[in-house]
């Protein structure tokens, strides 16, 4: 008996955005229990939480059939995909938002990036201390935030259930485009894909071995 089965590029393009998800999952419930405990550890674990809902929803929607083969193989030092700023470029603009990245921006009060300063925090860069003695909570709003990466969520969250359903990408981006900014209204379609895709059984069938005469990349 096999145990394991081949994937087309489809199933392995779901595949890959759903191990993404999980994990996303994971570091989110994080988030909500560390943003009014531990300012250091919230902040440490947004800078995560960005780069795998940007990586994961890059995956799903981008990467063509070489980066996706490559991605069962890659390291630590290839990952295999743009770099965050410009997967939220690509994300932004398919939301009809143009190609602009808000992780970009400048932080009041260090003047550095907002990513590079998650990012300095996460290895301990000499500018991190300084950002530790200025004071965490006065340079991030840990509520802002967390509202923001339940809506980031909730679209990757609804962009990956829809495309499980077999539901174009344009359709789904459109969608998107109108909701995005309504927190609300990304939790409510959250749980209406889930639930159609809970009705439909096609969760349980996605990742189904295809015939033989199907291009195997797994």
């Amino acid at each position: 008996m096999r145990d394991t089965v081949s994937l087309d590029k489809d199933q392995l393009r779901l595949f890959i955005a759903l191990q993404y998800l999980n994990a996303t999952e994971w570091i989110f419930e994080g988030l909500k229990q560390q943003h009014e405990k531990n300012m250091f550890h919230f902040a440490i674990s947004l800078r995560s939480f960005i780069e795998y809902t940007r990586r994961g929803i890059w995956f799903l929607c981008w990467a063509n059939t070489e980066k996706l083969k490559e991605a069962m193989k890659l390291t630590f030092e290839s990952p295999g995909s743009p770099g965050i700023a410009t997967m939220d470029e690509m994300i932004s603009e398919a939301l009809g938002q143009g190609r602009v990245s808000h992780l970009v921006a400048v932080l009041p009060g260090i003047n550095e990036p907002f990513l590079d300063c998650l990012h300095a925090l996460t290895h301990g860069n000499p500018i991190s201390v300084r950002m530790i003695s200025f004071g965490l909570d006065k340079i991030i709003n840990a509520k802002m935030l967390l509202a923001r990466a339940e809506v980031d969520f909730g679209l990757f969250r609804i962009m990956l259930y829809r495309r499980m359903l077999g539901e174009k990408q344009s359709d789904i981006w459109k969608m998107l485009s109108t909701i995005h900014n309504r927190p609300a209204d990304v939790v409510a379609n959250v749980k209406i894909a889930a639930h159609l895709l809970r009705v439909s059984g096609k969760a349980d069938k996605v990742f189904v071995g295809k015939g033989k005469e199907e291009q195997k990349l797994l």
